[in-house]
């Protein structure tokens, strides 16, 4: 994930999301073939056989009717690449050309520097490319790597590099090109506290580019392949970097793990190298640091479950202990693979085969209930003064559990281990009847269903859109139908906002009418469901017809609420109220059986 510093003007968000083609992202991730003025695939957001992936060029939608997801380009790129909103304008911006804008006032001067600018990303790629030569130069580099049994096709996949002995061997190489405020700005080099000549960062270290899940380069990391005593260094934390925010792998593994859902999680560069060399894609690292909130979360954003591979050993148990209640919090499931002790991915990949580590990966068990087991000793019985202590431990571990589900399950299996009563878990964790019930509760089907009514709508607003956003001509404003023709609350705000746009005089485009309903959730979504679901070959019904199909239904129910009404001023003693009702009643009784070639305009009112 990005760190965006752009001031994200309506202007500029407006600028990218006019000159984003969704068909050139999607084209990126799955191949596509035409299919009449739209484009069809294989959905890139989940595995399939059958293409139920649909690309709208003229609109700028997509929508899937196998996983469901749907919405505009700069949807799409979020789901693909992982970039939040920020980060997502901003490298759209630059692949499609749109110039940024300054960064908000307060850091304007202070932060004219590189790393908020296009300068940072041509030092990083500069350095990438010298460290890739200074690789192919260096036997040592090389001997490693041979002896680390990392394939070439992995090397280069991944830009590995090298940066020799020396301290001034990058500075120098770069000089000529970017200055030395370039290179500190983005953490490649370094100065000494009291002042000084600066120095490169990495001196004889195997070099690791850090991408963000787009694929953008933000960093290195570099392993040593001397005596340093920091086995692992990283790029100096900049306004770009941020170690905790990432993933290294990720933009290279996200494919894999959005189709199997499941992502391996390593401790280290060389780690995500290994497995990958032996077949598990789905392969990130949190770069040895402690697994971070940003980091889980941006995790859950492509799997629902988490293989923690960390290394056998007791920091690797404390690490993996420490990561739990985190990817818990993300509403991931939660595995662990086994280890030999001081064994870790790579070192089992080498010594026991690729076959082994994928079986440590499949076999990985369920890790909730691995710490229950530690928790709470088979022999606790014995020691009747540690329950209560056992207790609370597990209580702890299962209210990182979001789903009152699984913890009531979990919650079970504790009480049957700890020898208590299950009710009195399930009351220290907040599992009652109604939270159960709540949770079990399906989800409300869309107002109005699958109706035929329904689809008239939405094909009515279909048409409308479309005829609207090509620049054909419209029915005049006083023949639409009325709001209250769209039962539907969803379908009636888009109506709403496009009514609202074409009385007071324009043309509503697709945009325009999507501002008008922003106070509807994922009003992008809907849209494109919309637009992309209903078939619009030379076999779809007229516009008009449409509409009269549902001024008529209006009408018929408008009719049954006249009746209503008069019943209640008949009750009051109303006449004139009464005498108001009757004349519409005749007025909607004389359009309903008004022969069809007859019918006045559809949205007389």
């Amino acid at each position: 994930m990005a760190i965006s510093n752009l001031q994200l003007t309506p202007q500029f968000v407006q600028a990218v999301r006019d000159a984003v083609d969704v068909v050139e992202i999607a084209a990126g991730y799955t191949k596509l073939a035409r299919a009449g003025r739209k484009w069809k695939g294989l959905c890139p957001l989940h595995k399939e056989k059958t293409p139920s992936f649909h690309v709208d060029p003229e609109l700028g939608f997509f929508k899937c009717f196998g996983c469901g997801e749907g919405g505009d380009a700069i949807k799409l790129h979020m789901l693909l690449s992982g970039d939040d909103f920020p980060a997502a304008m901003e490298s759209l911006a630059r692949r499609f050309g749109v110039p940024l804008p300054p960064p908000p006032a307060a850091h304007r001067g202070a932060r004219a520097r590189p790393e908020s600018g296009p300068d940072a990303e041509a030092v990083l790629d500069a350095a990438a490319q010298w460290f890739r030569g200074e690789l192919l130069r260096s036997e040592l580099a090389r001997r490693y790597l041979e002896q680390r049994e990392i394939p070439a096709e992995l090397v280069e996949r991944f830009g590995l590099g090298y940066a020799p002995d020396g301290w001034r061997n990058l500075v120098a190489a770069l000089a000529g090109r970017f200055s030395v405020g370039d290179l500190l700005a983005v953490g490649l080099a370094g100065r000494p506290e009291g002042g000084g000549e600066p120095y490169d960062r990495f001196r004889q270290r195997l070099i690791f580019p850090i991408r963000n899940a787009s694929g953008r380069l933000l960093g290195f990391g570099g392993r040593t392949l001397g005596d340093d005593v920091a086995k692992y260094v990283n790029t100096a934390e900049t306004e770009r970097f941020h170690k905790g925010l990432l993933l290294y792998g990720l933009e290279h593994a996200k494919r894999a793990i959005r189709e199997t859902r499941r992502a391996l999680l390593v401790e280290g560069y060389v780690d995500v190298l290994g497995a990958v060399a032996a077949g598990v894609e789905g392969t990130v690292a949190s770069m040895g640091t402690a697994l971070t909130t940003e980091q889980a979360r941006l995790l859950a954003r492509f799997a629902d479950e988490v293989v923690l591979g960390y290394d056998g050993d007791t920091a690797g148990e404390t690490a993996c202990q420490r990561a739990l209640p985190i990817l818990l919090g993300e509403g991931l499931t939660v595995r662990r693979a086994r280890f030999p002790e001081g064994e870790d991915p790579d070192s089992l990949r080498r010594k026991a085969g690729a076959p082994a580590l994928r079986a440590a990966v499949e076999q990985a068990e369920d890790y909730v209930l691995a710490e229950i087991e530690r928790r709470v000793p088979a022999d606790l019985h014995r020691h009747p003064h540690g329950r209560g202590q056992a207790g609370r431990a597990v209580v702890e571990l299962l209210r990182a559990v979001p789903d009152p589900i699984a913890r009531y399950g979990y919650g079970r299996l504790a009480a049957d281990r700890l020898g208590v009563p299950a009710q009195l878990l399930w009351q220290r964790l907040g599992v009652g009847r109604e939270s159960l019930t709540q949770a079990l509760r399906p989800a409300p089907a869309a107002p109005g269903g699958d109706t035929p009514g329904r689809r008239a709508e939405q094909e009515a607003l279909r048409l409308l859109l479309l005829t609207s956003d090509r620049g054909e001509a419209l029915p005049a404003p006083a023949e639409l139908p009325p709001e209250e023709a769209f039962y539907d609350p969803d379908l009636r705000k888009f109506f709403r906002a496009f009514r609202t746009l074409y009385v007071e005089g324009s043309k509503p485009r697709l945009r325009e009418v999507l501002e008008g309903a922003r106070d509807l959730a994922d009003a992008g979504e809907k849209a494109a469901q919309l637009l992309l679901e209903s078939d619009d070959s030379a076999g779809a019904p007229p516009l008009a017809d449409v509409l009269r199909v549902l001024r008529r239904r209006w009408l018929r129910h408008r009719l049954r609420e006249i009746q209503q009404e008069m019943a209640d001023a008949q009750r009051r003693g109303d006449d004139a109220r009464l005498d108001t009702l009757l004349a519409e009643k005749t007025a909607v009784n004389a359009e309903l059986h008004r022969p069809a070639a007859d019918l006045p305009p559809t949205g007389a009112e």
